[in-house]
């Protein structure tokens, strides 16, 4: 009977911390299920990991305002994102190099070069950077072909002139052509 009882509480205590655990987990977290959870400690681990929305190459260690340049990257994208009416903003992948002979934006490389720190430098190379990722490179080819099609559809308004103008009989008529028509005027045969 000893054995028994033994089996018993020991049933017992095992199956109420598992009850215990599952409650205070639902109590804690209502909401969320073990994947958002794990998704959500991933994505800010790697929050923490890199302190910058994207990467810096600084060889001459110059100081440079970090917190800033993630605002002006954050906001940037905001921006076009408001602009163009995009359901959600779009962030460029690039490299900040600063200590670069000249301030550039490499847009194959997706690099911003920058002698040293400039706010407005750098918003205008995050805002560049992003307009070329915006699109993918079979979406900009399709646009530059519409482009060249619609440029040909076209014609100037001299193109139209020219077109629209009735040319000459090839026959000579025996009536002269009329100042209506715009040809030539009247001659003067009655004087």
């Amino acid at each position: 009977m000893p054995d028994r009882r033994q089996s018993d509480s020991t049933s017992r205590w095992t199956s109420q911390p598992a009850t215990c655990d599952a409650s205070r987990q639902q109590s804690c977290f209502p909401h969320m299920t073990l994947v958002q959870t794990v998704v959500v400690l991933l994505i800010l681990t790697q929050l923490c990991a890199s302190q910058t929305l994207f990467e810096v190459r600084n060889p001459k260690h110059q100081k440079w305002p970090e917190t800033e340049a993630n605002r002006i990257y954050m906001s940037t994208a905001r921006a076009i994102a408001a602009e163009f009416r995009l359901p959600q903003p779009i962030y460029a992948r690039f490299t900040l190099i600063l200590g670069t002979d000249e301030n550039s934006a490499d847009i194959n490389a997706r690099e911003l070069r920058l002698k040293k720190w400039d706010t407005y430098f750098y918003a205008e190379g995050v805002l560049r950077l992003t307009f070329d990722q915006m699109l993918s490179s079979e979406a900009k080819m399709r646009l530059a072909r519409r482009a060249v099609a619609e440029s040909e559809a076209t014609v100037n308004v001299d193109q139209a002139r020219i077109a629209s103008t009735p040319s000459p009989p090839s026959d000579p008529s025996p009536w002269p052509p009329s100042p209506v028509h715009g040809w030539a005027p009247y001659p003067r045969h009655w004087e």
